[in-house]
């Protein structure tokens, strides 16, 4: 799942940076096309891994995504980097008021620095970046349907049965 990630993805960012945990043997994303690194933080959560990826990143903006969503789109992702141009980042969000705090733009150094320091807090929560950040763009779920009508990017894989439905997805002509 991680080379469909990569794949989808080094198509439309300059660099692809996959984040593993500490006890995580690196060498099968090695050769990918992505820079593999070692997460830093011991914690196991989203918020440790993108402290390092975020620092590891050399854009001035990084999208931050998942390893288990595998149909990310290249053009929600183009729309999540022009949302976030002059901004601090820019993730999109439901109608309830949910952020997707695992499918958005970041100022990569601040949110870094930003994500670190949660951490020393004894923090763990992700979405706690773009709470903490002073401008960030909402782009609400219908911007996200123009270019991706059936939110397949959103499509989270976490059970045998969002796999075989990935592949199914993923399987068809586009």
């Amino acid at each position: 799942m991680v080379s469909w990630v990569i794949e989808r993805l080094r198509a439309t960012v300059d660099e692809v940076v996959v984040v593993v945990g500490p006890e995580v043997d690196p060498s099968p994303y090695v050769g990918l096309g992505a820079i593999v690194v070692r997460d830093e933080v011991e914690a196991r959560t989203p918020l440790a891994g993108a402290s390092t990826g975020l620092s590891r990143a050399s854009g001035e903006y990084s999208f931050l995504t998942g390893c288990d969503y595998p149909l990310v789109n290249h053009r929600v992702v183009e729309l999540l980097f022009g949302e976030a141009d002059g901004h601090d980042a820019a993730t999109p969000i439901w109608p309830n008021g949910y952020v997707e705090p695992l499918h958005a733009v970041y100022a990569s150094k601040p949110s870094a620095a930003l994500a670190e320091r949660l951490l020393t807090h004894g923090e763990t929560r992700l979405s706690l970046i773009l709470r903490s950040l002073e401008d960030v763009s909402r782009v609400p779920m219908d911007s996200l349907r123009r270019v991706d009508p059936d939110l397949l990017s959103l499509l989270d894989v976490d059970t045998e049965e969002d796999v075989n439905r990935a592949e199914a997805l993923l399987a068809r002509p586009s």
